[in-house]
């Protein structure tokens, strides 16, 4: 197949943000989905990733490691050539889309984060405490009492 994929799966990529990607593994996708074949095939080293980034490759294999762990990346490929999930690639054609995705040759290998409401995000301090942003309901802060009126000593 040939041509710059065009359609993408709309309801997975709601999700996305439940994976909770680090900044860099997120980078290295977003490139990886604008260089995919269609189907999800990308060919790409990691020196050309550390290169567009302009960060070290162990940076990327740490990033590519994540992507894999988590199911966005198939983990078995070849040194050189990587592959998106089939529910995340690019298609040129929804027919194309449908066709490949319901094919029962197609290898739908699972994705490992939760397709619900995103939890909260892993730096937020104030997750598991009891930190109430409006403790009064939306009320408007009361103003200050008027200070004395200082007078010098003498």
């Amino acid at each position: 197949m040939t041509g710059t994929p065009l359609v993408h799966n709309p309801a997975i990529w709601e999700h996305l943000p439940n994976a909770r990607l680090r900044s860099t593994a997120r980078d290295v996708f977003d490139i990886l989905t604008a260089r995919q074949r269609p189907g999800g095939a990308v060919r790409i080293t990691q020196a050309e990733l550390s290169g567009r980034l302009g960060i070290s490759q162990a940076a990327v294999s740490r990033a590519v490691g994540e992507l894999k762990d988590i199911g966005i990346l198939e983990g078995r490929t070849k040194r050189g050539a990587l592959r998106i999930h089939p529910l995340l690639a690019g298609y040129e054609s929804e027919a194309h889309m449908i066709n490949s995705i319901s094919d029962p040759d197609t290898y739908l290998w699972p994705l490992r984060y939760e397709s619900g409401v995103r939890p909260p995000r892993r730096s937020d301090p104030r997750t598991g405490t009891r930190f109430d942003p409006d403790p009064d309901g939306g009320e408007d802060a009361p103003l200050p009492k008027a200070l004395p009126t200082l007078r010098l000593a003498g």
